[in-house]
């Protein structure tokens, strides 16, 4: 299965709206904020992208399991890598 290529806020927001739409969603989650995945080198499943861990207490398992299905699909593109660390360069100069 070919994977979709993202940028940083699409998956974002993929993310978002499965965690919002989702038949077991619980209550309370929609209070919550979506950090933006973090790119990483790909790892053995073919995944260059992950979040960090977020959701508070009960939600834990939900959340990374609606997470982790979406690392299956979406791809962090390149030039979102290199926006972010020319943003970093520039914030920093």
């Amino acid at each position: 299965m070919s994977k979709k290529v993202l940028s940083r806020e699409q998956i974002r927001q993929e993310v978002q709206q499965r965690l919002l739409r989702g038949p077991s969603t619980p209550a309370g989650l929609a209070g919550i904020a979506i950090p933006m995945p973090k790119s990483h080198s790909l790892d053995v499943h073919a995944r260059n992208w992950d979040m960090e861990e977020f959701g508070g207490a009960g939600y834990g398992e939900y959340v990374r399991k609606v997470v982790d299905e979406a690392r299956k699909e979406f791809l962090l593109s390149d030039s979102a890598e290199r926006d972010e660390l020319l943003g970093d360069s520039l914030a920093h100069s």
